[in-house]
């Protein structure tokens, strides 16, 4: 299944395209660019801070007050809150986070907002927080 995608790199580059071969764990996926045509990258995912699943390209990016807010609880996992290396916070749930690993799913804490779920990856994180 073809996957809407932004990936965010660790120096400040993003990539939007379309993903059918991402695996948290492996070295490396496809992006097929956003415009259409074109040739796949080979996207390394070490290279990366995180890979954002998203409804759509070019949507306004998310509230960053409602955002904060965690009015629902969630079967998605944890309270968290991530802190990027690059001073960006997001606010949402993990799922099987464990420093151990390259990466976790982390889905936001605003459903309407434009991300669907991110990839976080580890070597990107400066600070995670979990909240009751």
């Amino acid at each position: 299944m073809e996957e809407k995608v932004v990936a965010h790199y660790k120096n400040g580059k993003t990539l939007r395209g379309l993903t059918q071969d991402f695996t948290p764990g492996s070295e490396s996926f496809y992006l097929l660019p956003s415009e259409g045509g074109g040739v796949p990258s080979t996207v390394r995912i070490e290279d990366l801070k995180a890979l954002f699943y998203v409804r759509e390209w070019g949507a306004a990016r998310r509230s960053v007050e409602r955002a904060k807010q965690f009015a629902m609880e969630s079967a998605l996992g944890k309270k968290t809150v991530v802190e990027f290396h690059d001073g960006e916070k997001v606010w949402g749930f993990s799922e099987g986070y464990t420093r151990e690993r390259q990466g976790f799913f982390f889905y936001p804490a605003d459903p309407a907002e434009n991300n669907v779920r991110i990839y976080v990856i580890n070597s990107a994180v400066k600070d995670i927080r979990f909240e009751d």
